[in-house]
């Protein structure tokens, strides 16, 4: 009887721990969320309200995303990279609090949002632009 209980114990934790990583990875921290590559599939905004593609430029962009990096590429060339935190800030846009990626370098704020995803990224400024990426 003894070892009865102990096979359901045992049963009962296995069970209880498996992995539920795609179920709640919406309720995962933003930091950790972004981590990993990020493909370009648009981008809108600025004066005109333009929006561009991968099919209308001509090139493919891709975000490598560490605790601690980001590096943009284009076309599979390294363009960009920068340290950042994501930090929780008043939105010039929204008027409400928002998490943000901040730049180390020059302290450029950009909103952090998932949509259906997708990773968004928004320049938190009139007029900026933002883009849609999914993971790779």
């Amino acid at each position: 009887m003894k070892n009865y209980f102990l096979l359901l114990f045992i049963g009962i934790t296995l069970v209880s721990c498996s992995n539920d990583d795609d179920n709640n990875a919406a309720d995962a921290p933003t930091s950790a969320r972004i981590i990993g590559n990020w493909n370009w599939i648009a981008s809108y905004g600025g004066f005109g309200n333009w929006t561009y593609t991968p099919e209308s430029t001509g090139d493919t962009q891709r975000l490598e995303i560490t605790p601690t990096t980001i590096k943009t590429y284009i076309n599979n060339e390294l363009v960009s990279g920068t340290n950042y935190t994501i930090e929780l800030r008043e939105s010039i846009l929204t008027s409400g609090l928002k998490e943000m990626i901040i730049s180390e370098e020059n302290e450029f704020r950009t909103i952090v949002e998932f949509i259906d995803n997708k990773l968004v990224l928004s320049g938190d400024c009139y007029d900026c632009f933002g883009s849609e990426y999914v993971r790779e």
